[in-house]
């Protein structure tokens, strides 16, 4: 009888064994994963490219989705009206950061969140839109990457390809701020160098066709900025300027690969990229949001595609050829 009592208590105690070995792994899997929410304005090259960007940096910094990492993506295809919604039922989701591409995303999270830290990347200047007090010393929940490059430099590299401009034509979103900033800071830079600027402005992707038009023998090259809504329409942009021999300066050098002419740009890519890094150190608790600044790419590059220049008749300097990148070579 004690021998089957003893095998009772024995067969007990491993039970009790078995039961923790298989409860704490379970435990650990539960605190080690992150969740990350991502609110990206609309579909186009540039913002995809910042988003593939900050998950790879994510993952080279060992968070990789499906098995220490939930990513919780929406977009809602330049609706305001749902961006303010899904903006709420991501912080809803109590992540633990959000990256938002592009300014409206961040504003809209700006004017909920209490809390949580806000990665922003493909924003032109983050103090113009409110988002923060300085790039130095943000001073609240968000920083991030911007995608601005100097705009007397752009302009100087719009002249430099086509010296006889005289009459520059500016079309941007009137709904988007990072939009805006540039079409006045391209004014003043146009201003400066004697140059009349023509600006116009869209409300939406219906209007970008007959307000090309109306720069028809009024300008001598286009400007477009960083504009989500004109880089998803470059195409329009192309067969306008081809129709019209005009040379197109564009904000980013996607949309110089879509039919532009000339860009002083960022790479979409690695600004993400360099996103992503600021979230791994988030992630690690390396480092808090307020621990961190308003950074840029410090390798800005000179993009051409010359398969533009050639349709339009211009013949581009050696300068440009020699420093610049060819992406209708890509």
């Amino acid at each position: 009888m004690k021998k089957l009592i003893s095998l009772f208590l024995v067969l007990v105690l491993l039970a009790g064994c078995g039961n923790n070995t298989n409860e704490e792994p379970e435990e650990t899997s539960s605190t080690s994963q992150a969740k990350v929410g991502i609110l990206q304005l609309m579909t186009h090259d540039a913002l995809d490219l910042s988003r593939e960007g900050f998950i790879d940096a994510l993952k080279d910094g060992g968070y990789v989705e499906g098995e220490n990492l939930s990513i919780d993506y929406l977009n809602p295809e330049g609706d305001l009206n749902n961006l303010s919604t899904m903006a709420e039922s991501i912080l809803a989701d109590d992540p633990d950061l959000v990256l938002a591409i592009a300014t409206n995303p961040v504003q809209a999270l700006q004017n909920i969140n209490d809390d949580t830290p806000i990665l922003a990347t493909a924003v032109t200047d983050f103090v113009e839109a409110g988002l923060v007090e300085s790039n130095e010393n943000p001073g609240g929940l968000i920083a991030g990457v911007s995608d601005g490059c100097p705009m007397d430099e752009q302009l100087a590299l719009l002249l430099e390809a086509s010296p006889n401009v005289e009459r520059l034509g500016i079309i941007y979103t009137s709904s988007e701020p990072n939009s805006e900033i540039q079409a006045n800071q391209m004014v003043e830079e146009c201003e400066k160098n004697g140059i009349e600027s023509v600006v116009h402005t869209v409300s939406d992707k219906t209007m970008i066709d007959d307000t090309l038009q109306s720069f028809a023998g009024e300008v001598d090259a286009l400007y477009v900025p960083t504009d989500n809504n004109i880089a998803s329409a470059m195409a329009s942009v192309d067969i306008f300027a081809d129709e019209n021999d005009l040379p197109v300066l564009c904000g980013e050098s996607n949309s110089v690969r879509n039919g532009g002419l000339i860009s002083l740009g960022v790479d979409y890519y690695q600004i993400g990229y360099q996103t992503g890094e600021m979230a791994v150190e988030i992630l690690n608790g390396e480092k808090t949001i307020s621990d961190m600044q308003v950074e840029f790419q410090s390798d800005i590059t000179t993009y051409y595609n010359s398969l533009t220049a050639e349709k339009i008749g211009l013949t581009l300097p050696e300068s440009i050829i020699e420093r610049g990148i060819d992406v209708s070579a890509e």
